[in-house]
């Protein structure tokens, strides 16, 4: 079809909304063109089967896994505000991330889509909840790297867990982040 997909657009919004709820309900390998279209209604019915990498490419642009959280004052604070949401079942954004994970390891125009929305943000809340606990709003990149690496590791796991509600004791998980972080691996002292 030779279509520039965008979310600007009303009738592609319809369609990139459809592949996403495709997503989060049945996974990638539940997303074919008839269900787009069967989704997307009207605005589907040009959709071609060349098109589908493309719109889950630019659907993913919509998908917000890792918001900066409100600071609390503490870094202990901001990073038990960041993990609280993985008590939890998985919503919507994390199912689509979900979904797509094996097929980005062979697609390479969908793995970087997976990095602008899995890998990106959570590098930059880590930043931000670094940089607001060492005062002068400047972290360590190897500390911002350790935290990003362990925190993504975590996610992962949580995305391709089969119950993702996890019976991790988050305080005592942040307890040893924040040790693990602190020079020497004492205590920290940035656990206020």
């Amino acid at each position: 079809m030779g279509l520039r997909f965008t979310w600007e657009s009303p009738s592609c919004r319809l369609v990139l909304c459809a592949v996403l709820s495709a997503l989060a309900e049945l996974g990638h390998a539940g997303l074919t063109l008839e269900e787009i279209q069967a989704r997307a209604g009207a605005a589907g019915q040009g959709l071609e089967q060349s098109d589908l990498d493309e719109v889950v490419v630019v659907a993913l642009q919509h998908v917000r896994l890792f918001p900066v959280p409100e600071a609390t004052g503490s870094l202990r604070g901001d990073l038990l505000r960041l993990l609280e949401t993985w008590l939890g079942n998985r919503g919507p954004d994390e199912r689509v991330i979900a979904a797509v994970l094996s097929a980005a390891e062979w697609n390479p125009g969908l793995r970087v889509a997976v990095i602008e929305a899995f890998d990106r943000p959570l590098a930059q809340a880590v930043g931000a909840l670094l940089a607001r606990a060492t005062g002068d709003g400047a972290a360590q990149p190897e500390r911002i790297q350790t935290l990003n690496w362990i925190l993504r590791g975590l996610a992962l796991n949580r995305l391709r867990a089969v119950d993702a509600r996890t019976l991790v004791d988050l305080h005592q998980l942040v307890d040893h982040l924040l040790d693990g972080l602190a020079p020497g691996g004492g205590g920290s002292p940035c656990r206020t």
